[in-house]
């Protein structure tokens, strides 16, 4: 099913008058990492450190997840993140190139992490190749095993071999999610203020030009 696009499911779901926490971040700038060299690494907190390298890709620098991470999470949810230190976020769109570079099968992903409390509250977009129960949802991890709260999706992504753009929006509780310019996922979920991040659930993968602007 394709998703709605962001602002239909505003009409949907918000009254007229009705606004929704957490509310703007626009008191701050942008956001910009070129996530092209190791200089970038004291901006970034990893979930294991020696699953992560910073490499070149067509002459181009980026950060990759090359290995499995070895990190035991106290709830079932991905195992290899670059977490951003900084501020925590409220309304917000990321943007980021992002090229997945392990084998082709259903599950094969890359994650978006958003609203990062701790290791056992957060969210994140699972883009993954074939839609099911596990995969290629908005996933909550809320002092358990993480749990979908999708609203609207396609039956998965294309990663091929190369660069795509990745961007999630968020305004309030309500989230949006784009592989190539097109809304792939979206869903409500709590509106916590909370830092983000890049991974895998349990692949590898490459990111660069990382771009937030907080509303």
């Amino acid at each position: 099913m394709r998703a709605l696009p962001l602002p239909a499911i505003l009409l949907l779901l918000l009254p007229p008058g009705c606004s929704s926490a957490p509310g703007p971040s626009a008191s701050l700038p942008p956001i910009e990492h070129a996530l092209s060299s190791a200089a970038e690494a004291l901006h970034w907190e990893f979930t294991d450190p020696a699953a992560f390298r910073w490499t070149l890709d067509a002459g181009q620098g980026c950060l990759e997840l090359f290995a499995p991470a070895n990190h035991r999470p106290p709830h079932r949810s991905p195992l290899g993140l670059a977490l951003l230190r900084g501020p925590e976020l409220g309304d917000a769109t990321m943007r980021v190139q992002a090229r997945q570079t392990g084998r082709e099968y259903p599950h094969r992903d890359l994650v978006l992490v958003f609203g990062y409390r701790d290791a056992a509250h957060f969210a994140y977009a699972h883009l993954a190749s074939v839609a099911d129960a596990n995969a290629h949802h908005v996933m909550l991890v809320d002092g358990a095993d993480r749990r979908p709260v999708t609203i609207q999706r396609t039956g998965g992504v294309v990663w091929g071999d190369g660069w795509h753009e990745l961007e999630l929006r968020r305004i309030g509780d309500l989230v949006d999610v784009r592989f190539d310019g097109q809304s792939v996922l979206s869903a409500t979920t709590p509106a916590w203020r909370g830092r983000v991040g890049l991974g895998s659930f349990d692949d590898t993968g490459r990111f660069r030009e990382l771009r937030i602007e907080p509303r």
